[in-house]
Parts: C-alpha cells; structure tokens; sequence
C-alpha cells in the first residue's frame, strides 16, 4: 500500500517541475515569436527585391528628387486606373495629409488627415517594391467599423398640423458614437481609420475593434508560430480625420472600393 506521504510528495514535485517549466515554455514561445516576425518582414522585403515583372529603371538610386517624382508618377497614373472604373474610390495622399472620395477621377470630398502612422516596413520598400504596393490600383477585401453601413432612422409621423407644430422646434440629436473602420486591401496592407472630434481627446488607435483585429492577428501568428512556421504581415497604415468625414467618407465607399496611397 503507497504512502500518503510519499504521493503528497509525487504531486509537489510535479507541480514545482510544471511551475519551472511553464515559464520557460512561455518565454521560448515569445523568442520564437519575436525571431520568427523579424524573419517574416525580412522576407517580405526579400520577396519584393526578387520581382523581375516591373520596369523601373535605376531601381537603387538614392536620389530624393527622383524618388519624390518616381512616387508622383506612379499616385498619377494609379488614380488614372482607377477613374475608369463606375464606383467611388478611396485616395490616400500621405504626402500632403489628405483623404479623398473620387469618381472617374473627380474629387467629390476631400478630409485633411490630422495625424497618420505607418510600419517602418515602407520606408525600407526600393522602387520595385514601392510600385508593388502602391503603383497599381488595388481593392478592399475586407471592412470592418464600428458604426452602421447604412443607418436607419426611425421617427413618428405627428398625427394632425397641430402636433406637427408643437414638435416643429425641437432639434433633432446626432447620436454620439466611437467611429473608427478598417479596410484590408488586396495586397496584404490594413488601413485603420479613427474619427475624432476636435474638441474632446481621440482615443488614438485604443478601441475594441482594433483590439478585435490585433487579437486574431496575434492568434493566428501564434498558431504559427507554434507549429515552426513564419507567421504572415501585414503593414499597416493608421489614420485621423474628424468624426463627421469619418462618418461620411466610410458610408459613402461600396463594398470593394478601389484604393490609391501615395507614402
């Protein structure tokens, strides 16, 4: 018969080799994590100095003059592309901080960007790889928001001209919400858009919907991760615009809209 001793002591020792182990295990998965993620955008920019499919002359060249006239020439000729199509399209100028609805090349809103974010990872793109992302038109596969596409406004009809006089003075209400969206595009980069009243403090990219986008980015990366495989990236571009344009810009957009970006 076992002594209830020497099983007391069985079951400590496990749970002293599950409390060393645990740790360890964790910190190795975060390593790997880290090291794995660095080697992904390595290969991505890797990947991007291999494509032989483009024609872009003096593909090293430093000067910043050609860069800036390489960079406007391929904005131009996107948004060309674009304005043959029948549908809205989205243009985000970096360059001069301002988001743009067009159709068939007319600028039918303009929003100036009050602040913007991108991933180190385009400043390291050459002219091959900047042409990549941003010398073709592209378009949205996924959009996400926190505010309805099309919002339903329920109101009750008054029933005689007295009523309708009696409620004639009182003002209607905006409701008073968190407006932020994404769009991912089709050649892998995530637009995250944040509206922002003036007058109070934005929330600057904390909201429950990027901390949705970032939690089944990092699980799924994980999962990777885990299984010894190079988890996949995405660059990310974050803007702010005012609430109100935020509103009006992402309502207005279709489904898959064409996206042009000039860095």
């Amino acid at each position: 018969m076992e002594n209830p001793e020497s099983g007391f002591r069985k079951k400590t020792s496990k749970k002293r080799w599950l409390a060393f182990l645990l740790p360890l295990a964790l910190l190795f998965i975060v390593i790997q994590y880290a090291a794995l993620s660095i080697v992904s955008v390595q290969e991505k920019l890797k990947g991007l100095s291999e494509i032989k499919d483009v024609d872009v002359p003096f593909n090293n060249v430093k000067d910043s003059a050609w860069i800036s006239a390489f960079k406007d020439r391929n904005w131009v000729e996107c948004r060309l592309k674009t304005s043959k199509t029948d549908s809205i399209s989205l243009s985000v100028n970096l360059k001069d901080s301002i988001l743009q609805l067009e159709l068939k090349g007319v600028v039918i809103k303009t929003s100036p960007i009050l602040e913007f974010k991108t991933d180190h990872f385009f400043e390291e793109l050459n002219p091959v790889g900047y042409h990549h992302y941003f010398g073709e038109e592209t378009t949205c596969t996924n959009m996400q928001a926190t505010i309805e596409k099309i919002p339903v406004i329920v109101k009750k009809a008054p029933k005689d001209t007295l009523e309708y006089a009696s409620q004639s003075h009182v003002i209607d209400t905006v409701k008073n919400e968190d407006v932020h969206w994404l769009i991912v595009l089709g050649n892998g980069i995530e637009i995250r858009v944040e509206g922002t009243d003036t007058s109070t403090h934005a929330n600057r990219w904390q909201n429950w919907l990027w901390l949705k986008q970032d939690y089944l980015e990092i699980k799924n990366n994980l999962t990777q991760t885990i299984q010894f495989r190079v988890p996949d990236y995405y660059p990310g571009i974050k803007l702010v615009i005012s609430e109100n344009d935020a509103k009006a810009i992402y309502r207005a957009l279709p489904a898959q809209p064409k996206v042009c970006i000039r860095m």
